[in-house]
């Protein structure tokens, strides 16, 4: 491979580079007085690193090319992976323990990667779990499904954790480190994921979303490592750099405001280049779209700035989880400029606690579902505006428990969220009561309506278009648990309500109402809001649309503005639920009951 298509590829600097003549490694190592290369033949060698450069330990080995499995080495007894590498090699099937070395890899060759490039204001992520998602557990796998992303009109699907990680690293039996949050290689598309070649398996899948008009979004997770605490595993930096790889306090001792042991030193110059490499390498060698930071706090804003700046990465989507497990929480004041989206976590617990709380005069929920510019001086594109995630209940045990059920994660019930907003419905967990039924359903339409017509960017959790359950678990990181595809039969009423209302989004699109449209208020009467007397009983007209919003335990009348039809009505059962364009019933200027706890979508 030539140097011109590796740097067409992007391929990280410090990545094993095979030749005609051989290989040259190398690795930042600020640590060791001495370093050893292994090479696993079948005879290992263990070759001294002798020549440095600055902080770069490197040496050429003639003779070696791609395929070749090898290690760095402080103590010749523990094998080190290369934190640059682009491939591991290691157990292929999800869930089993084994080693892990670092592969010598070939730049692949170079592509005109066709992007959809998704304006932000024509944008409906979908954050799915490549294994969760499918039958079989592979990149390849996924593309089986793209048809049904494209019937909810997906603009990208946001892929929890997919570079290298161990998923046995929890011990514990039946459990697995699942979600992925644990990275030991940054630059390793996860083999297990893979049938033989992840990189190839992997860009392949990019292709075809591409293909299907469909963007790539990864979860990066530069935060922290798969080396844990001070008693952790040691993949590499804790032998490599133990000085500045992480944070430590004046004892030298790990920082963890990661809440997994420990927090790389983001402000380091050698850590922050070695970030960027790889983000650039996602980018261009991988075809990726966009990146959402894990707990985005601890990147620093030099690191942010970095990547905000940084001309490889110009047009790719910056999405930040502006919080982390020290306490950091910078949603409203994020330092990204203009590129950076936030995770909104205000939107998911003021919409939920508007719909399935008493005593909320629905102010809160207005301003969240018209872009909360309480929050955002920027703009409502600056907030992604979601309901559920992968880290909390899905939409259906949101509306059937109203506390977690996390004892299968072997943690005493000290995970997860301890007053999550939901609302049992009066039973908690699975009933055949066909009340508490009806008023689960119309609250589930009411929480996916409100994400699909608010404005801002929103994200939907896979599958919860159907009904996915993880039973009331509300930190299910640790089960190997697939989606259950048979939901798009079980709960076929549901799923065509919430393809209908995205469709209505995708309409709307054209007038970017969801982005500078101007929001006319109105209560019952029809005249300006009084959300003192009024509480959680008003309406709001934006561009052509019409929303009538009842947080009430009882029916409100409403004086429709103009003549229009109903859209969607989530107190209606099935299929007067949704009504396709032209087709819901007219509703002349005057007079509609809306029901209890519910909300009516007119178009004019």
């Amino acid at each position: 491979m030539t140097p011109r298509a590796a740097a067409q590829s992007c391929f990280p600097p410090l990545a094993p580079f095979p030749t005609s003549e051989g290989t040259l490694f190398r690795v930042v190592a600020r640590g060791p007085e001495r370093l050893h290369l292994i090479l696993e033949d079948e005879t290992p060698r263990v070759l001294p690193v002798e020549t440095r450069r600055g902080d770069v330990r490197e040496i050429f080995v003639p003779g070696v090319g791609p395929g070749q499995r090898f290690a760095w080495a402080v103590d010749p007894d523990h094998p080190l992976l290369d934190p640059n590498a682009v491939a591991v090699d290691g157990p292929a099937r999800f869930g089993v323990s084994g080693s892990r070395r670092s592969l010598v890899v070939a730049p692949p060759e170079p592509v005109e990667w066709k992007r959809p490039r998704h304006a932000l204001a024509d944008s409906l992520i979908y954050e799915m779990h490549v294994r969760g998602f499918t039958g079989g557990g592979t990149y390849t796998d996924v593309v089986e499904r793209v048809d049904h992303l494209r019937s909810l009109g997906v603009t990208a699907v946001e892929l929890l954790p997919v570079h290298e990680f161990n998923e046995c690293e929890i011990g514990k039996p039946g459990l697995v480190n699942f979600w992925g949050y644990s990275p030991i290689a940054w630059n390793a598309p996860m083999r297990r994921y893979a049938h033989n070649d992840p990189i190839a398996e992997f860009r392949a899948m990019v292709h075809a979303l591409h293909a299907a008009d469909i963007e790539v979004i990864v979860d990066v997770v530069y935060n922290h490592t798969g080396e844990q605490g001070a008693g952790g595993p040691v993949w590499h930096f804790k032998h490599l750099d133990p000085a500045h790889a992480y944070l430590r306090d004046d004892h030298g001792a790990l920082v963890d405001k990661s809440g997994c042991g420990n927090t790389v030193h983001c402000a380091d110059a050698s850590m922050r280049r070695m970030i960027v490499d790889s983000l650039r390498w996602w980018v261009h060698g991988l075809g990726v779209d966009g990146f959402r930071f894990d707990l985005s706090t601890i990147l620093t804003p030099a690191l942010v700035r970095d990547i905000e700046q940084d001309p490889w990465l110009a047009h790719t989507h910056l999405i930040a989880e502006p919080w982390d497990a020290a306490g950091g929480h910078q949603v409203s004041d994020w330092p990204g400029n203009e590129r950076w989206c936030v995770w909104n976590d205000s939107f998911r617990d003021d919409v939920r606690r508007g719909w399935l709380e008493d005593g909320h005069g629905g102010g809160t929920l207005a301003r969240r579902l018209t872009g909360s510019s309480d929050m955002f001086d920027a703009g409502p594109l600056r907030g992604i505006n979601f309901i559920t995630a992968h880290d909390g209940f899905t939409l259906a045990d949101v509306v059937a428990y109203d506390k977690k059920h996390n004892d299968s994660n072997g943690e005493e019930g000290r995970d997860g969220r301890n007053h999550e907003p939901s609302n049992n419905h009066g039973v908690e967990g699975a009933t055949d009561d066909p009340d508490i039924l009806i008023r689960r359903a119309t609250s589930r339409r009411n929480l996916m309506a409100s994400l699909l017509l608010a404005q801002g960017v929103p994200m939907l959790l896979a599958g919860d278009e159907f009904g996915r359950t993880q039973d009331g678990n509300n930190n299910g990181y640790c089960h190997d648990r697939w989606i259950d595809w048979n939901g798009i039969e079980h709960d076929a009423d549901f799923l065509r309500f919430v393809r209908g209302v995205a469709q209505l989004r995708a309409e709307l699109r054209t007038h970017r109402f969801h982005e500078d449209g101007e929001v006319h208020w109105f209560g019952p009467d029809g005249h300006a809001v009084d959300w003192e007397s009024t509480p959680g009983r008003f309406g709001y007209a934006i561009d052509g649309l019409i929303v009538l919003v009842n947080l009430s335990s009882e029916t409100c009348g409403f004086d429709v503005p103009a003549t229009c039809r109903i859209v969607a009505d989530t107190a209606a059962p099935p299929p007067e639920d949704f009504h396709e364009a032209d087709t819901g019933p007219l509703v002349n200027e005057g007079h509609l009951v809306v029901s209890a706890r519910s909300l009516v979508v007119l178009k004019k």
